[in-house]
């Protein structure tokens, strides 16, 4: 599935590409609109295949509002699709420092059997690292970050293109606060300045 989003003086194309054959896929749903619409973009392709891969949502639980929301986000994406409700399994160690929380998560769900694991990490830009440090990666056969060369006011056109507005009402990105905004760390700023560049309003309440 080849897809081309983002504002109208930055569109840029990516690609979401599933296995031929049969495989237990993992997603990472962190509860935050990155990971919400690869979800649903995941699942939406898995149907175009037939529905012939296992697709499991996994989280690994930063924070208690993080389980919150991603059980909300999964909720809402397998209702779209008609599937049975579930939610995200933990996996990971979340004492470990932020840089090592996913790659702990990844690992894991290695051991669990998956074939492979998707995340809906995305190209970070300075302006945005408050207090923060980018999460280093490596994509491989095994790993996968569909959306590395996006930034967050593409992942937003995308909600806006598969008509999933609905996303923003449900997703948390804020760093500092488990339910309400702080307004004022990586996360919020990211998120204001994508919907920014995109000249609309975010339409999120928390």
């Amino acid at each position: 599935m080849k897809i081309t989003c983002g504002p109208q003086h930055d569109r840029r194309d990516f690609e979401i590409v599933l296995p031929s054959e049969p495989k237990r896929l993992a997603v990472f749903v962190s509860g935050g609109v990155d990971s919400a619409i690869l979800y649903y973009l995941l699942l939406l392709e898995n149907r175009n295949l037939g529905n012939i891969h296992e697709i499991q949502p996994l989280m690994v639980q930063r924070k208690e509002g993080s389980k919150y929301f991603a059980n909300i986000v999964v909720a809402h994406v397998r209702d779209h699709f008609n599937l049975a409700p579930a939610t995200a399994t933990i996996v990971g160690n979340n004492t470990l420092p932020e840089e090592e929380q996913v790659k702990s998560g990844v690992l894991e769900s290695y051991l669990r059997g998956f074939d492979i694991a998707y995340t809906g990490l995305i190209q970070q830009l300075p302006q945005h690292m408050v207090n923060w440090q980018p999460i280093p990666y490596k994509q491989t056969p095994k790993f996968k970050a569909p959306f590395a060369d996006l930034d967050k006011s593409h992942i937003i056109e995308l909600c806006v293109q598969l008509d999933q507005t609905a996303l923003f009402y449900l997703t948390h990105s804020c760093s500092a606060h488990e339910i309400s905004r702080c307004r004022n760390c990586n996360g919020c700023n990211e998120r204001a300045w994508g919907f920014d560049q995109l000249d609309i309003k975010d339409p999120g309440t928390i």
